[in-house]
């Protein structure tokens, strides 16, 4: 792409400034945007080095040469035109002039380090973008981990208030983690779990949902200028509504909470247009149409005896050993998560469609073992009912253990006395919550948790003596992406 006059004249300016030394820290940051974007700006300016490496070489000759009539002649520097037509026809002949490669690597050598910088974290460990990237919005209302890379930079913490530019993702990280991005326009996008979200340099109008849960208010717009959400398989155009997105495993599912969107699979350009209340899955095996939203289970029930259902990239299949009527079993597995191992089993993320919805008088049953003595967590991750904020929950009733190793247990929960992770507050339920998530998590060390059965029922106060299915239609606990 070749430069504009208007960008031609600024980089005239900008060297201008670099030459003399007059350069300000927010004119730098114009110059690294222009170079890093900019191919024939970069040559421009490996052409502008190589011109003052030849000045400054001719000025330290007018030095290092006695005239006759007193000082060095400054008046004598050649115009930069003649300097520059003198090179090319390698006329200079001064006894200390450099060779011309030699200027050209220096010149090579600077410009690198100058596109460099605008690759590096700044002392305050923010991604460097030059200032000139528009603000796209601002971070609200943190909760865990969230961060804000540059391009393919390492993320860094976000924090409250800070703008968010063109070129940037936004990411959370972990179950419970979880903010929300105000753009100019009044619309907030909120991000839940493991979620990476890109504004495009090129496109203020487009956010890209890299993998991860997204919920969009997006506030009205005119025809014709939609805001553009992308994922890999799907491009959304909404106006002003609604919505909430999950992707990952080469899937996307929508689900529009309020107005319409038209959505386009990307594969073969085919679209559709879902109304309120409805959603649609975007895949390869999916028919590419609306649906109505399914209300989640309040029933639920899941075993390996067809394998890891799909989604689940943490656990190992178990063949051996097994409680009577199994096939398979799973096991937790090691992970690395913040610097530290831990061994974990977690199941797929239902964002959108939810694992079941928590009552008051819902209890959770799990049936499993341990290889040695030891403890382990339960979690399970939840969101509201409608999608609104508090965007996810942390449930837990606190570390559970087994005194004899090896033996089938089936342990029973009632889900009204599980509270917040990191906190002893109960959490009402009455319905409000929906799971999309369960976790076994061994943090410290590894007991060798293997589970073979996780089912959740209503108004059951004992054990019960064998599993109870959902009498939801099977199709209810299909995973979703993750």
């Amino acid at each position: 792409m070749s430069l504009t006059p208007q960008q031609l004249a600024e980089l005239d300016s900008l060297l201008s400034d670099l030459a003399d030394e007059r350069l300000s820290e927010e004119r730098g940051l114009v110059l690294e945007g222009l170079l890093q974007s900019e191919p024939e700006a970069r040559d421009y300016y490996i052409r502008f080095l190589a011109l003052c490496s030849d000045l400054h070489e001719f000025a330290a000759t007018c030095l290092s040469v006695e005239n006759e009539d007193g000082p060095a002649s400054w008046d004598r520097l050649p115009a930069c035109h003649d300097l520059t037509e003198s090179r090319q026809a390698g006329s200079l002949s001064h006894g200390r002039r450099w060779p011309a490669w030699i200027a050209m690597v220096t010149a090579v050598a600077v410009l690198a380090a100058v596109i460099v910088s605008t690759r590096r974290p700044s002392g305050s460990g923010t991604p460097h973008l030059p200032a000139t990237q528009p603000v796209v919005g601002h971070i609200v209302d943190i909760v865990g981990l969230v961060e804000i890379a540059a391009e393919e930079l390492s993320g860094t913490p976000a924090t409250d208030g800070m703008p968010v530019r063109c070129g940037e993702a936004v990411l959370t990280k972990g179950a419970d983690s979880h903010v929300s991005i105000r753009l100019d326009d009044g619309t907030v996008i909120m991000l839940a779990g493991d979620t990476r979200v890109a504004f495009p340099a090129e496109d203020r109008d487009r956010l890209d949902v890299e993998y991860g849960n997204v919920t969009a208010t997006v506030e009205p717009r005119p025809a014709g200028h939609p805001l553009v959400v992308c994922t890999r398989e799907a491009r959304l155009e909404v106006l002003g509504t609604r919505l909430s997105v999950a992707c990952g495993d080469r899937r996307t599912r929508v689900d529009v909470l309020e107005g319409d969107i038209r959505v386009t699979r990307l594969s073969d350009q085919r679209s559709v247009a879902l109304a309120e209340g409805q959603s649609a899955e975007i895949s390869p095996q999916a028919d590419l149409k609306p649906a109505p939203i399914a209300a989640v289970p309040d029933i639920w029930s899941l075993d390996f005896n067809d394998g890891l259902p799909p989604g689940w990239h943490t656990g190992q299949l178990v063949f051996d050993d097994l409680p009577e009527g199994s096939r398979a079993v799973a096991r937790t597995a090691a992970v690395e998560e913040n610097g530290q191992r831990r061994y974990q089993l977690r199941s797929h993320n239902a964002w959108s469609k939810g694992l079941f919805t928590l009552h008051d008088d819902s209890w959770i049953h799990i049936r499993y073992r341990l290889e040695k003595p030891g403890t382990f967590l339960l979690y399970v991750v939840c969101r509201q009912h409608d999608f609104g904020e508090p965007v996810c929950t942390l449930l837990t009733p606190g570390n559970l253990q087994q005194t004899e190793p090896r033996r089938w247990h089936t342990l029973t929960l009632p889900l009204r006395q599980f509270h917040r992770a990191r906190a002893q507050d109960i959490i009402p339920l009455h319905g409000q919550l929906v799971s999309f998530s369960l976790v076994f998590d061994s943090p410290d060390h590894n007991p060798g948790l293997t589970v073979d059965r996780i089912w959740v029922t209503r108004g059951m106060p004992a054990e019960p003596r064998s599993p109870v299915e959902p009498s939801a239609d099977r199709s209810a606990d299909s995973p979703e992406p993750r």
